[in-house]
């Protein structure tokens, strides 16, 4: 009976911790979302307020583009990674799959003054195409900066899931196919990337996320017209009164 006991009260305690501390506070959310400020009724007023702003529409549409984009970007970077290390062997794959894991270990704003020191308008790398090209490349300029620095920090979740996937194909299918006929780009486009997909979508889905609601990297990069740093921005008390300002500002 103890034994029986024992597993109830532990699932039950874990129960109780996510409903305190990820339910109720998600639901609350939802509900002052859809309550009108002035009388607590339930309406429609703030979303129809919140699209009836262009400074909003704006930071919608900049924060859909950039995520969208650091998407795109990291699964150039990734998909290679990913195909290479898992269907061949060679020595360094196993180093080269850990490097594609350490953008994760710090803090996106964190890897982005680097990044400014780097890439931006007085970077090096930029200084040096001034130098002896006589021209510079703006990798850093508003929301070119923030999928770049995006891009580079969130890929490993593409890395990661598409890896895993790649790993886990049967290898009959792949071998049915060549018989059949199907090689090189042709194969990999038609069953093995299909095959694929779900581990893929996984770590698309994981980075644009993560993108859509990142805070520190926008407002390092000086990038105030997007959810994440509005949001913010009105929470802190500042824009409150006059929102325009603020995409002024920026």
């Amino acid at each position: 009976m103890t034994k029986q006991r024992g597993p109830f009260f532990a699932g039950l305690l874990i129960a109780l911790i996510l409903l305190a501390f990820l339910v109720i506070p998600v639901v609350q959310v939802i509900y002052v979302a859809f309550q009108d400020p002035a009388s607590g009724a339930l309406t429609l007023v703030n979303f129809s307020d919140f699209f009836r702003s262009s400074l909003f529409q704006e930071s919608f549409f900049n924060s859909f583009y950039v995520a969208a984009m650091s998407v795109v970007v990291a699964t150039i970077i990734a998909l290679p990674l990913a195909y290479f290390t898992s269907r061949f062997n060679f020595t360094g794959a196993a180093i080269i799959q850990t490097l594609g894991f350490i953008p994760l270990i710090m803090p996106p704003f964190v890897g982005a003054v680097p990044m400014l020191l780097l890439f931006g308008e007085n970077g090096s790398v930029n200084l040096l195409l001034d130098e002896h090209l006589g021209f510079t490349i703006p990798f850093m300029e508003g929301l070119n900066g923030v999928i770049f620095v995006q891009s580079i920090h969130y890929f490993p979740f593409i890395l990661i899931n598409l890896s895993a996937a790649l790993n886990n194909v049967d290898r009959s299918m792949e071998e049915s196919a060549q018989n059949l006929g199907a090689s090189g780009m042709r194969l990999f486009r038609r069953i093995v990337f299909p095959l694929a997909m779900p581990g893929y979508v996984a770590g698309a889905a994981l980075v644009f996320l993560k993108v859509f609601d990142d805070l520190g990297t926008p407002l390092l990069l000086n990038v105030n017209t997007m959810l994440a740093p509005q949001a913010y921005l009105r929470i802190s008390s500042i824009g409150i009164s006059d929102p325009t300002s603020v995409s002024s500002a920026s």
